[in-house]
């Protein structure tokens, strides 16, 4: 009787078993159901609405802080006259050679992936990128660690300096090739900052990558100097064609950005709703390049404004929201063609015209294309030689 008992127990706990896994198989297929109708009828991908306004927030970001960054206070600007170091400033050769410069780079990466695997390619540039990002990542760390260190760590100032000797004049004393200060402050930063990239280096986690991303968006934006708005225009404007040629003329640009193992773009997961922070795998990516190559013309702008004297900052609060608007123009029409974008395609014509219409509006068009990025003294050698 107790033996009955025992089976009549076991064959009740396996059909109540099977009849909560038909339930459960029942109820996830009619989830999975839903999803594709949802989809099909033009349901709304919450996952990827929140990775497209990441990506929109990563990019708005460093170009606001890149560009308040790259504006010099009178005691920077004393440094400067009193030291024989002047800022580098770009030229309108360098504008009109940078796109092929950055073709030839872009096809011998490309090259490179197909011949040798993206394994070995991206193997022999993580140590090239990890230095970059550890360097790049100290220097935007700062702001953010020195409110929270007691004033011990700024008391003391070191100084490193790497010597060189002029080859043409032996005899003369060596001068400094590199000279750097630091303190405690700095040496906590590179901590940090080395960490990070041994972190990124172990497990190319995404959140690694944004670090060492918006690290090198916001000093690329802060120091890449135009010349002037019309330099800005001539490396615009070249780059809008690189741009459209490489992407839609080839699957060069589509390749390189998806084999290129590196922080050169900022990536937010498009299932991190669905999987979580750490099991995420499907990924939106925005190049850094469209994020620095119009950023440096906005924070040109904000220079502009501020050399005006008036206390507005219109010119770099109208470029600024005009490149909200390119960017969130890219992200609509890539999203509606389900197709990678040029986003230059965009970015160039918000960025570009509407600065050159404001001005062409209020009537200081002149006053705009007068405007140059370069020391203060070499504007005034060559007002002289115009002069003469």
């Amino acid at each position: 009787f107790s033996r009955a008992r025992h089976n009549l127990a076991a064959m009740a706990t396996e059909r109540v078993e099977e009849a909560v896994k038909e339930v459960v198989d029942a109820v996830a297929g009619a989830a999975a159901a839903e999803a594709a109708a949802s989809k099909a009828d033009g349901g709304i991908d919450h996952g990827l609405m929140v990775a497209y306004a990441f990506l929109l927030i990563m990019a708005i970001v460093p170009i606001y802080v890149g560009s308040h960054k790259s504006v010099k206070t009178e005691e920077q600007k004393k440094k400067e006259r009193e030291s024989d170091e002047k800022p580098d400033v770009m030229t309108h050769s360098d504008a009109a050679y940078f796109p092929f410069y950055a073709s030839g780079a872009l096809f011998t990466l490309y090259v490179l992936f197909k011949v040798f695997g993206k394994e070995y390619v991206n193997l022999l540039l993580g140590g090239y990128f990890f230095l970059l990002g550890v360097g790049s990542l100290t220097m935007s760390a700062r702001p953010f660690v020195a409110p929270l260190l007691p004033r011990v760590f700024f008391a003391k100032k070191f100084s490193f300096r790497l010597f060189g000797v002029n080859e043409d004049k032996p005899t003369e004393p060596p001068t400094d090739v590199i000279q750097q200060d630091f303190d405690y402050c700095d040496v906590v930063c590179l901590a940090i900052a080395a960490a990070v990239g041994v972190w990124y280096l172990l497990t190319k986690n995404w959140i690694a990558n944004n670090l060492f991303g918006l690290s090198f968006s916001v000093e690329g934006v802060a120091l890449l100097q135009l010349g002037s708005f019309q330099i800005g225009a001539v490396l615009l404007g070249g780059l809008f064609f690189y741009d459209i040629f490489w992407v839609f003329g080839t699957d060069v640009m589509v390749t390189v950005a998806k084999s290129f193992d590196a922080p050169i773009k900022v990536i937010f997961p498009k299932d991190l709703l669905a999987n979580g922070l750490l099991g995420a795998k499907d990924f939106a990516m925005l190049g850094l390049g469209d994020i620095v190559i119009p950023g440096i013309l906005v924070a040109l702008l904000l220079r502009f404004d501020v050399s005006r004297g008036t206390g507005s900052k219109l010119y770099f609060h109208a470029t600024y929201f005009a490149y909200i608007a390119g960017l969130v123009t890219t992200i609509v029409v890539m999203h509606v063609f389900k197709a990678a974008q040029p986003a230059l395609l965009y970015l160039v014509p918000f960025c570009l015209l509407t600065p050159f219409l404001l001005s062409l509006v209020r009537g200081e068009v002149a006053d705009l294309f007068k405007y140059h990025d370069e020391p203060e003294e070499e504007n005034e050698g060559k007002e002289d030689i115009k002069s003469e």
